[in-house]
């Protein structure tokens, strides 16, 4: 076992799931959970070479001996559905979140590390943060510790053939769009940027699957009012795309969000009906701009008596997708910067912000 804990940050989203693989690069895996046992007749071969997790023992309410498939091996087993789309406090208690958070540990262990002490970061959406029930949940289901000054109970997880145990010492959570703004705030190796940003005021809009988080910041520091969160995101705009492609084309019953989400996310407008392509960019071009508005109308309210003070900026899956309609619609108060890197964005604010308070200790 690792003597010294490791710092794991990672962002569990309603659609992605966002993770340094092996400790390196930034990964993107599908918040997919599926229990094998709701699936009479499924079984292991070598054309679907998946590999299951098997809870074995652990704080974390997860059913023990039971087969799941979690992220990219879900997806290839056929599983499309959405782990639950809302806030943390719904998923909180959720078997499933509990697991893509494990999952995702596990995927940013180094190389050869089965045994490891943890000190682990992630994002809550802003809706969760007035709730601390939410934090303390999380906490007490990763780290098995429910008093203060208890030791924390590990976890015994089984991926494919390889057994883990973590042991997680510590846990953070801050709200998404706090993570999307440290990245500007702060080094990836935790030092304070020397660059006047504490002193700047920003609006961060981080849109995700089925949230959108808001808030407005000098620095680290709350700009009254200015912080919110929704119950929109661009899974929203997918489902209206999908009806009014449906409406158009009704042959096309089957057609699923997550289709239309991945038309979206590739910029592409075509698809096939009875063998045919079919451009189908006036309903892509409809629910986003649909889903924008909706979504402006409830944050603009919120900024719009110091929003000429500072500046947007936007980030998450579905920030990239509705850059250019968000930017469109806002042209006429202030302009819109869309930060690169936007979907692993957050993931790496809650990093480098955990780094830097980790090095303060």
């Amino acid at each position: 076992m690792t003597t010294t804990p490791i710092l794991i940050a990672a962002d569990i989203g309603n659609v992605t799931t966002k993770y340094r693989h092996q400790g390196g690069a930034w990964a993107i895996a599908p918040s997919l959970v599926r229990m094998l046992s709701s699936r009479p007749g499924y079984c292991f071969t070598t054309e679907t070479p998946v590999q299951p997790w098997v809870y074995l023992s652990g704080p974390a309410g997860i059913e023990p001996n039971t087969p799941y498939l979690v992220g990219h091996d879900a997806q290839r087993a056929g599983v499309t559905d959405v782990a639950l789309i809302g806030s943390a406090e719904l998923r909180a208690q959720a078997p499933a979140y509990l697991l893509l958070h494990l999952a995702a540990i596990v995927a940013s262990l180094p190389a050869g590390v089965t045994r490891a002490q943890v000190i682990f970061a992630g994002g809550l959406p802003v809706a969760d943060d007035p709730h601390p029930q939410v934090r303390t949940t999380l906490h007490q289901r990763l780290t098995g510790k429910t008093e203060p000054g208890s030791p924390p109970i590990p976890h015994v997880l089984q991926w494919g053939a390889t057994t883990y145990t973590l042991t997680i010492m510590r846990t953070s959570f801050i709200p998404q769009p706090i993570g999307a703004l440290a990245t500007l705030l702060f080094t990836p190796d935790g030092r304070i940027a020397a660059n006047g940003a504490l002193l700047r005021q920003r609006y961060v809009l981080d849109i995700g699957g089925g949230t959108t988080d808001f808030t407005g910041r000098q620095g680290l520091d709350l700009i009254p009012g200015s912080e919110g969160g929704l119950q929109l995101g661009v899974q929203h705009a997918a489902e209206t795309a999908r009806a009014l492609i449906q409406r158009r084309f009704p042959r096309l019953r089957h057609l699923e969000a997550g289709q239309v989400l991945t038309l979206l996310r590739q910029g592409e407008a075509t698809i096939t009906v009875a063998g045919a392509p079919c451009d189908v960019r006036a309903e892509l071009q409809t629910a986003l701009h649909d889903t924008a508005s909706a979504i402006l109308a409830q944050v603009l309210p919120r900024w719009e008596r110091t929003l000429a003070q500072g500046e947007v900026l936007l980030c998450g899956g579905g920030g990239q997708v509705m850059a250019p309609t968000i930017s469109a619609l806002l042209a006429p108060l202030t302009s819109v910067t869309l930060l690169s890197e936007a979907l692993i964005r957050v993931a790496d604010g809650i990093e480098r912000l955990a780094t830097y308070r980790v090095q303060g200790q």
